[in-house]
């Protein structure tokens, strides 16, 4: 695997991003690709040594499209600036939570973890398990190692109470979320370095507690 490679690609396509350059370079296009794929597969196997749920999963159900959806804007750039997966058993598009990678250049390649988006009927779920067990998941937020990697969750939040909890519930700040997902940003620096691979699965495992939490509040789907 060649990390600097892709990220040479990618800010190449970030200064032309067009299907013309692309066509061009397909060639250095799929190279940057096999390469990450190559990333990819060895955060699999790393991860699947502390969450079992992962076995039988495979990169290429995990590497989301380098293109833009059909649905983007004329004029729009057409491709992504990054290559990017989301794990978890199911792959990218699973209902359960995914540990994320992204390698991007200019300092914006990250890792983490979680739900971003929960459809209705899971962050209902989710505000229950938090109603009933509070604890748990203000836990795996307060833990130190946590909080110095990934900080606090990134989501949106509601402005008031949600629906049928009282504006005084204790857990109300927990309540109002609306995603819940965590990441931790990379230099291009830090990316490139030769131990980086060995690196993001220590920075994922502290993740699990909280995909733990998720799950367990979403199996009732």
């Amino acid at each position: 695997m060649n990390i600097p490679f892709i990220l040479d690609f990618l800010q190449n396509l970030r200064q032309n991003n067009s299907k013309i350059w692309m066509d061009a370079n397909r060639e250095e296009y799929l190279q940057a690709k096999a390469f990450f794929v190559e990333v990819v597969e060895q955060l699999i196997a790393q991860l699947q040594q502390f969450d079992a749920s992962l076995h039988g999963v495979t990169a290429r159900e995990c590497i989301f499209r380098i293109n833009k959806n059909d649905f983007s804007k004329k004029g729009e750039a057409p491709y992504k600036g990054h290559f990017g997966a989301g794990i978890s058993p199911g792959g990218r598009h699973s209902p359960f939570p995914n540990y994320v990678l992204l390698l991007e250049p200019n300092g914006l390649s990250r890792v983490g973890g979680g739900i971003r988006k929960p459809t209705s009927k899971q962050l209902k779920l989710i505000r229950e398990e938090i109603d009933y067990n509070p604890n748990q998941l203000q836990s795996v937020l307060d833990n130190a190692a946590f909080k110095n990697i990934f900080g606090e969750l990134r989501g949106d939040k509601a402005v008031h109470a949600p629906k049928g909890y009282d504006k005084s519930h204790p857990e109300l700040e927990l309540l109002k979320y609306k995603g819940f997902q965590v990441l931790h940003y990379f230099s291009d620096e830090e990316v490139s370095h030769p131990q980086f691979t060995e690196r993001v699965p220590l920075l994922l495992r502290q993740v699990k507690p909280l995909h733990d939490f998720l799950n367990n509040a979403i199996t009732e789907l």
